[in-house]
């Protein structure tokens, strides 16, 4: 498994609810944070073979966000491998530092040879004409990027739909965390006798959520879902000892998840720099 760094992102602590502002400070404050302005999230995608295609989860936010990120063309180059090489990208959700990487600054597809698969659910919410008319603000703004990030793939007939359970490439397992986007999924990837689960949103800040599971963040479509995706697949990681990939994880965002005393902690993998064939 390769980590591909798109870049980094801003949060702030005023998007987060579910506890009180002191309490988020004091969790701050314990992973050295400050609790004003921004806390730079890592925008992670994850690069492996299976089956004898090259998979990219996720595709970074292109264009869509500033200067900050957008950095996972070169980056995938740097590690051995061209855009055109790409035969699969699973794309957790529709929010532009997850998917608005599919294409290039002039709107056409930035993996000319590759299909992407996306969850039904958030095709139907993201792609949906009367959804997107009566959305607002940044939700509007979301539409429009998600159209655009998959029109040039949908032209083109690579551009594929699944349900949860299902596996949209071989060996890879589409996992319900639905909240955070009506349609937010994540991926089980089998393999050498274990199970990696590779997520989008699930987590945005670990720092906060995972000492407080229950803090969701401004963007979530569904706070009360999101909390529940969340509970809910931190025990399953607690029962069956899935590692984990996490787009906003520190980069690399792969890692475990140890639960102690009621509480749980972020344990990164050991990693090294991908030396190119």
């Amino acid at each position: 498994m390769t980590t591909v760094y798109d870049g980094a992102l801003p949060i702030l602590a005023v998007d987060m609810h579910g506890e009180s502002p002191e309490r988020i400070t004091e969790l701050l404050a314990d992973g050295f944070l400050p609790p004003d302005g921004d806390l730079l999230t890592a925008v992670n995608t994850f690069l492996f073979q299976t089956g004898g295609r090259t998979v990219l989860v996720d595709a970074g936010a292109g264009t869509s966000v500033g200067p900050g990120t957008g950095h996972l063309l070169e980056n995938l180059r740097a590690a051995g491998v061209r855009p055109e090489q790409v035969d699969d990208i699973l794309i957790t959700h529709l929010h532009p530092d997850h998917a608005f990487g599919l294409v290039t600054a002039d709107g056409e597809a930035a993996f000319p040879s590759a299909t992407v698969h996306l969850s039904r659910l958030d095709a139907q919410h993201w792609l949906n004409d009367a959804a997107a008319a009566n959305a607002e603000g940044v939700q509007a703004q979301i539409h429009r990027w998600a159209v655009q990030a998959l029109t040039p793939y949908r032209a083109g007939g690579r551009f594929s739909t699944f349900a949860y359970g299902e596996q949209p490439v071989r060996g890879v397992t589409a996992v319900d965390l639905h909240g955070h986007t009506p349609g937010h999924s994540g991926y089980l990837v089998s393999g050498e006798g274990e199970q990696l689960l590779l997520w989008g949103d699930t987590m945005h800040s670990h720092t906060v959520q995972l000492r407080a599971p229950h803090v969701a963040m401004d963007i979530d479509s569904d706070r009360p879902g999101a909390r529940a995706a969340r509970m809910r697949v931190l025990e399953e990681i607690r029962t069956r000892g899935w590692v984990v990939g996490g787009a906003h994880l520190p980069f690399p965002g792969i890692g475990r998840i140890r639960f102690r005393d009621g509480e749980a902690r972020w344990v990164p993998a050991p990693y090294r720099p991908l030396e190119p064939a």
